[in-house]
This record gives structure tokens, C-alpha cells and sequence, in this order.
């Protein structure tokens, strides 16, 4: 399948990765390796990395994050106002914005755009699932386009999170002629406001991204963004060190030393919020996840330090919990740390009734995916440590795409990373802890705590970030106690490209926000 936006695609440079061979690329086109293809266009349906690094070019929302940080910034708003109560929310809309259709954007498309999710019987809700709905637009209680360039939104709480998570994925703004032309196909079809718009989209080949021409602030310097998918790492590093891909992320670990000593090479890494874990069905008594002893040996077990420093290189920090320091002094340092003790994890287990282990449990790992860092390297490690106190786990890998469903079907014991998209906490306490995101939704483990449900839905209704900072130390403490999943690590973004490219930053959210950047021959 080939799909076409506007315009006739470009070819790619190279046949042994991309195709035919074709000229050379222009110097304003960036070819970028992905782990994995975009699977839609529609930012309401994306739960991936690698989609949302295509797709965050095409689409904005009110609220933007600034190029490399997880500050917010304006973006489709210009500017609001929070009432004192923090129950309503005024937006001031940019004018002369349009969709890449050619149709306005105005206060009655961002409405139509968000009650698509949240009404079942609007005329584009379709019969498509809006998982990420709840959390982002959940507060919200009306939708009031007050003129063409006024919003205002009225809330059924405050929500402390609320303006952060208008800089998510899921509250991107999509033309509404659009979805009135394609319905839940639209994500074939996309039609946002960003600085690029779709050129090219062939599935398991290429996406191919060009400047878009009326774009209302300032046009990126590079006009065409290529990205290819190249499942493989060493695949991925090969492209690179050759010339056939400019950027990429995620290339081995061992091969760090030899890209920091090319020189047509520059290798960035930044700290970020991301989390690398083990969910553990904490509702299964056989294998017996349901027994906090049993979970915490098994946290005993792991080496984090070996995974880390053998299998990572380095360029990751040990876990001890849901939050990384990347969230400053909203982690909790001080919460109970496993230090891989595999004689205490065995008594753990004799005390939790288990003193010859058990078996019977499966082990999901993937064979790739958005910020998974080494899975099935990984995944064997863990395996060996727990079989090494008399834990035995059988791995079953999948591809991608699936792996992503069957997470969030109630598996038995499962990896998962997550790189939050924005900056605040309850986008990890609440989506991955909180019980009402049990399965289907991210809390894959089935983790309950009443006392930790109460603390991150209390700290949602918060606008004070004191107030709301006492709440998550708190929680954190208690959910690294009842230990529903192994803490393994917080990753680095690494990132690899050629010196041509200039003016690169990191982004803290895995993002490649390529917008700042520019090109040199």
C-alpha cells in the first residue's frame, strides 16, 4: 500500500536499505532510522515512540513544550487565563492558522477535535478506541468556543496536570473537515497545523515529511524529513556510519567508544524521565505475584548494577522507583532500595512459602521497541538471576506492535519503558499505578493500593505543586514497599547523527524535535 498526501514522493539515496537507488538527496533532507514504522497518523490513536516522533511534526495543541525541555510554552494558544477557583481555563487562539487542507483552525475546530474522543455519539467519534481520553481530557467537563479565537474550557475539578497534559499527544488538534472526509481513516489521511505535513507515507518503507509552506511561525531550515524504519541496531549503526541515514537513536552499546571517535559522527546523550521495568501481575496467585514477599525477592534477584553497566554501557542509572531524577526534587531518594542480594531474595521466598522457588510463569519480552534500550539482552539476564534463586520463567518475544496489545491484556509478567511525554508526574503515577488504569489500560499489573489511589488522584485535583509534591513522596515510598514491578533503570536518550546536522538538541521526552536544527554540507 501507497499512500499519497500531495505531491509525488522522494526517493531514497541508497538500494540496500531503502529500495531502488535514486539520486542524491537534496542538502535539505535529513533521513532519520526509526525502530520501528508509524503505525497511524492519527495522533489519537498513537501509543508509541516512534509514531509520535513522526507524527508530533505534522500536529500541535494549545500547549507546546520548548524545543529540548519539558518547559511550556504557547503554541495554538497564544496565551490563557486560569480562573482563581482553577476550574475554568480562557485560551486566546492564534489567528490566520491553517490546517494543512487549507482549512481555518478556530475555537470550533479544537472543540470538535476533543469532543470527537470524549462524546460517543458525535459524528467523528467512530468506532475507534481513545484510550488516552481519560487522562488527558477526563477533567474536563465543557467545551465552550466563546468566538472564533476564544476558548474556554470548564473543568469538574482542578486538575493540577491539566495545562502539561494539553501538551500531550492525545490533544493534538486535527482538521475537522478532515475527519468528516475520512472518518476513523483519517489516520491516513493527516491534516494538522504543524511546521511539516505528510508528503509520502509507504508502510514498512518509508514516511516522508515536507515543510509546510503556510506554516504560521517560523519554517524549519530543513525542508524534507525522511524516516525509515531499520528494526535491527547494528542494522541502524551500519546506516549511519555509511552515510544512508543522518540520525538515528538507540544504536548498540558496545559500539558507543567507536561513534564517539568518529569524526563525521556526533553522539549526544541527556538525562530524561524515563522508567525501564518489569510488571508483575499482582493479581495472580499461581505464579504467586500476589505476594508482596514474593515480588520483593524477586526485586532482590535482579543485578541492576550488571544490566546496567554490562548490558547498558553506562548509560543508564539504577531504579528504585517510579520517578527518575529526572523529575528533580519531586523523586523520592529515600524510598526502600533492592540491592541485588539474591541469599535474601531466597529467604524472602522461603518466608513467603516458597523456599524451592516456583515455576509456571511467562516471561513477555519484545524484540524491539520505542526506549525498550536492550530487551531481549535484557530479558535473558533477568531470566538467568531469577533462575538463580529458583524462579523459572519461560520468555516469549513478540514483535512490536503486538507486544503493545497483548501489554495491555493482563499479562503475566511483562517489560514495559515508558518515556513520559510531559513533565509531570501523574502521567506516570496515575497511567502506569493507579487502579483505575487497570487493564485494558497501562496499569498492565492489575497494581492496587487504596492509599496510593488516593494520594494521585488527590495530587490531580492540586494546583499547589507543594501540596502536590508531599503526595508523591509519599506514594512513591509505598509503591516501591508493595514492589508490583522490578525497578530496573533509568535510561539515557542517546542519540546519534552525522556533524552536518547542527544545532541538535536532546529532548527530555525521547522526542526528535528536528525544528531548531539545520543542515551543513
Amino acid at each position: 500500500m501507497k499512500i499519497w498526501n500531495s505531491g509525488a514522493g522522494a526517493l531514497l539515496a541508497t538500494a540496500a536499505f531503502f529500495g531502488a537507488a535514486a539520486p542524491a538527496l537534496a542538502d535539505e533532507t535529513i533521513v532519520i532510522g526509526l525502530q520501528a514504522e508509524p503505525v497511524t497518523f492519527d495522533p489519537t490513536q498513537i501509543s508509541d515512540l516512534n509514531t509520535s516522533r513522526v507524527v508530533h511534526r505534522i500536529y500541535e495543541g494549545l500547549v507546546g513544550l520548548k524545543y529540548g525541555t519539558y518547559d511550556l510554552e504557547p503554541r495554538l494558544a497564544e496565551s490563557w487565563e486560569i480562573s482563581e477557583d482553577g476550574l475554568v481555563y480562557t485560551f486566546k487562539l492564534r489567528e490566520g492558522v491553517k490546517f494543512h487542507d487549507g482549512t481555518d483552525f478556530n475555537a470550533e475546530a479544537v472543540k470538535y477535535s476533543f469532543e470527537r474522543q470524549t462524546d460517543e455519539n458525535h459524528p467523528a467519534h467512530g468506532s475507534l478506541t481513545y484510550r488516552g481520553a481519560p487522562s488527558y481530557l477526563g477533567p474536563v467537563d465543557t467545551i465552550e468556543a466563546v468566538d472564533d479565537l476564544t476558548l474556554k474550557i470548564t473543568l469538574k475539578q482542578p486538575s493540577g496536570p491539566f495545562l502539561a497534559r494539553l501538551a500531550g499527544m492525545t490533544v493534538k488538534i486535527v482538521s475537522p473537515a478532515a475527519l468528516k472526509a475520512h472518518g476513523d481513516d483519517v489516520g491516513q489521511f493527516p491534516a494538522g497545523t504543524g511546521p511539516y505535513m505528510l508528503e509520502e507515507w509507504e508502510p514498512g518503507i518509508r514516511a516522508t515529511l515536507t515543510v509546510n509552506p503556510d506554516y504560521y511561525g517560523t519554517a524549519p531550515e530543513i525542508e524534507k524529513l525522511i524516516y525509515v524504519p531499520i528494526l535491527e541496531p547494528v542494522a541502524r549503526l551500519s546506516a549511519l556510519t555509511t552515510g544512508e541515514i543522518d540520525l538515528t537513536i538507540d544504536v548498540p552499546f558496545d559500539s558507543l567508544t567507536e561513534l564517539e571517535e568518529n569524526p563525521d559522527i556526533e553522539l549526544q546523550q541527556g538525562a530524561s524521565a524515563h522508567v525501564w521495568f518489569v510488571a508483575l501481575n499482582t493479581q495472580l496467585s499461581d505464579p504467586p505475584f500476589d505476594n508482596v514477599l514474593v515480588r520483593q525477592a524477586m526485586n532482590y534477584a535482579v543485578d541492576k548494577e550488571g544490566i546496567v553497566n554490562d548490558i547498558l554501557q553506562g548509560t543508564a542509572t539504577v531504579s528504585s522507583g517510579p520517578l527518575s531524577a529526572g523529575y528533580g526534587d519531586l523523586q523520592n531518594k529515600d524510598v526502600r532500595k533492592y540491592d541485588y542480594d539474591p541469599e535474601k531474595a531466597k529467604e524472602f521466598l522461603a518466608e513467603a512459602g516458597y523456599p524451592d522457588g516456583f515455576g509456571g510463569c511467562e516471561f513477555m519480552v519484545p524484540e524491539s521497541g520505542s526506549g525498550m534500550q536492550a530487551p531481549i539482552e535484557m530479558g535473558t539476564y533477568i531470566q538467568a538471576n531469577l533462575s538463580a534463586v529458583g524462579i523459572d520463567c519461560q520468555i516469549k518475544t513478540m514483535e512490536w506492535g503486538a507486544y503493545l496489545t497483548a501489554y495491555r491484556e493482563s499479562p503475566m509478567m511483562a517489560q514495559m519503558s515508558w518515556n513520559p511525554p510531559i513533565g509531570d508526574p501523574d502521567i506516570v503515577l496515575n497511567n502506569l499505578l493507579n487502579s483505575s488504569n487497570f487493564p485494558p489500560g497501562w496499569n498492565a499489573g492489575s497494581y492496587k493500593n487504596e492509599r496510593v489511589d488516593e494520594l494521585v488522584s488527590t495530587a490531580q485535583r492540586l494546583s499547589d505543586p507543594d501540596e502536590r509534591r508531599e503526595l508523591y513522596l509519599e506514594a512513591q515510598a509505598l509503591i516501591a514497599e508493595d514492589a508490583p514491578w522490578i525497578f530496573v533503570d533509568h535510561g539515557n536518550q542517546i542519540i546519534a547523527h552525522t556533524t552536518k546536522l547542527k544545532n541538535f538538541l536532546v529532548s527530555p521526552n525521547f522526542d526528535l524535535v528536528v525544528e531548531g536544527a539545520s543542515y551543513e554540507d
